[in-house]
């Protein structure tokens, strides 16, 4: 089994694709208008993804050492950023625009820039 991460442009490609695929779902989901009745606590649910998503970025990234697991948490809470983001686009709560926009911060902290050069 191969023990090395990806060379950083894939890193970059990935986070590049997330980005652009969650830009894209905002432009389709956040132009729809909010059902009537849908509850504010509905909005609960986007947040343990969000949550570990940060978790996972400012907790164990800056700890983890070995590149293919830091791959792995790069992946993982980039998952659960843009996860946390679908679920405050699709389930239609009041409170979608600021969990989208945490889902962006997220996405953007995300970004590969801690990979140590060469």
């Amino acid at each position: 089994m191969n023990k090395q991460a990806p060379a950083r442009p894939v890193w970059w490609l990935i986070w590049a694709t997330i980005t652009a695929a969650f830009f894209i779902a905002i432009g389709i989901f956040e132009t729809a208008a909010t059902p009537t009745g849908t509850p504010p606590w509905i909005a609960l649910v986007a947040l343990p993804p969000l949550v570990a998503s940060a978790v996972i970025r400012f907790g164990l990234l800056p700890r983890v050492t070995a590149p293919p697991k830091k791959f792995v948490f790069f992946l993982l809470g980039l998952a659960l950023a843009e996860s946390g983001g679908f679920l405050a686009l699709i389930l239609g709560s009041p409170w979608k625009t600021p969990l989208a926009a945490a889902a962006i911060v997220l996405i953007i902290v995300h970004i590969p820039a801690f990979i140590r050069r060469d």
